[in-house]
């Protein structure tokens, strides 16, 4: 069996792999915790591990943390993966491959393995990323922006007069608050309808939109073209554990 780990900025996510099996694991907030008592938590009734593979854009003294943690309870060592130039039929359109999110990269390579077309995947967790694929699996280039709950905390904490109170969404908003929600999932919204477009153009075909992360469901009501998928990152590191198997 294998285990599957999604550390990105806020959440661990994880999965097993098993005969071509993925079940879903857990998820927590990691830095709400400390890490080794939280993973005792979720793993603690986990045997037979054969190989830990992690999707990771923490850092380094993270990684070996999880590593140390994974080692000791498992006797193996995580297997980090980071973006290649070219696997799983995506050809990754960053002249330095590794700089390009192993998040996004694995992503990219579950949505393609899903349905080889044009198509446009946005990502939304503490940032939202959005990239184009082609029908053939060339990585045409991404955006990197704030999400909008990121958005939203920065001009809380930047600014004097808009006090730290949630909002509801509203089209036409008539409270400072309400005008802070609204304005986030717009800017958000705006750029993601600008670089479909942008793709678009270059692809000269409409792509398909895809939406995911854990702050997708927010922004759905403002992209009423656009499909929900869950687990992605999940998804394409269970397709690199195959393939480092065969």
């Amino acid at each position: 069996m294998d285990l599957l780990i999604d550390l990105g900025n806020t959440r661990l996510k994880w999965a097993t792999l098993d005969a071509g099996v993925l079940r879903p694991g857990g998820v927590f907030a990691h830095g709400d915790v400390a890490l080794d008592a939280a993973l005792a938590h979720e793993w603690g009734r986990l045997a037979r591990v054969a190989r830990v593979f992690a999707a990771s854009v923490r850092g380094a003294d993270e990684e070996r943390r999880l590593d140390a943690y994974a080692h000791a309870r498992f006797g193996q060592h995580v297997r980090f993966v980071r973006s290649p130039a070219q696997a799983l039929g995506i050809r990754n359109a960053y002249a330095q491959p590794g700089t390009l999110g192993v998040d996004r990269f694995l992503a990219l390579a579950a949505l393609h393995a899903q349905d080889a077309r044009p198509q446009v995947l946005a990502s939304v967790g503490t940032a939202l990323t959005v990239d184009a694929l082609a029908a053939d699996g060339t990585h045409l280039g991404g955006i990197i922006l704030p999400s909008p709950t990121l958005m939203r905390a920065s001009l809380h904490a930047r600014t004097a007069r808009i006090p730290p109170v949630d909002g509801h969404w509203h089209a036409l908003p008539e409270s400072t608050a309400d005008g802070v929600h609204a304005g986030s999932l717009y800017a958000a919204a705006g750029a993601i309808d600008r670089f479909v477009a942008a793709a678009a153009a270059r692809m000269e075909a409409a792509p398909s939109l895809f939406v995911t992360g854990g702050g997708a469901e927010e922004l759905l009501p403002l992209l009423p073209m656009a499909t929900r998928v869950h687990d992605l990152v999940l998804r394409g590191l269970a397709r690199w554990a195959e393939a480092d198997a065969g």
